[in-house]
């Protein structure tokens, strides 16, 4: 009796190819299968960062953290200032819109001011 060579290895079968072989269609098949994985690893890598970095005292953290009660200030300042200005302005409408006007300037200034 003759002994019979081992049967070949049993290779897994690659996934489908697209017909004719084409190299944009092997890229396309990849990120069809691929591609939402990668989205998601890398946005969860992101927030990663993001939560790391915001974490950490510096500019990042304090440009996000405001302190609340010196916009309160600016706030009832405004409002006193602007009861004052109507309480005593004399001269009428014009005068008084003036008035508001420049507080309304004063607030909208302190709104937008760099941090």
């Amino acid at each position: 009796m003759t002994e019979q060579p081992p049967a070949p290895a049993q290779h897994p079968r690659p996934a489908e190819r697209p017909e004719g072989g084409d190299e944009n269609a092997i890229v396309d098949l990849f990120v069809e299968r691929l591609g939402d994985r990668i989205d998601d690893r890398v946005a969860a890598s992101f927030d990663e960062v993001c939560a790391e970095r915001l974490a950490e005292p510096g500019p990042l953290r304090r440009a996000l953290v405001r302190d609340r009660r010196a916009d309160l200030g600016v706030l009832l300042l405004s409002l006193v200032l602007g009861t004052v200005a109507t309480t005593f302005t004399p001269g009428g409408t014009t005068a008084l819109l003036i008035s508001w006007a420049g507080l309304v300037a004063l607030n909208l200034a302190h709104l937008f001011r760099p941090r």
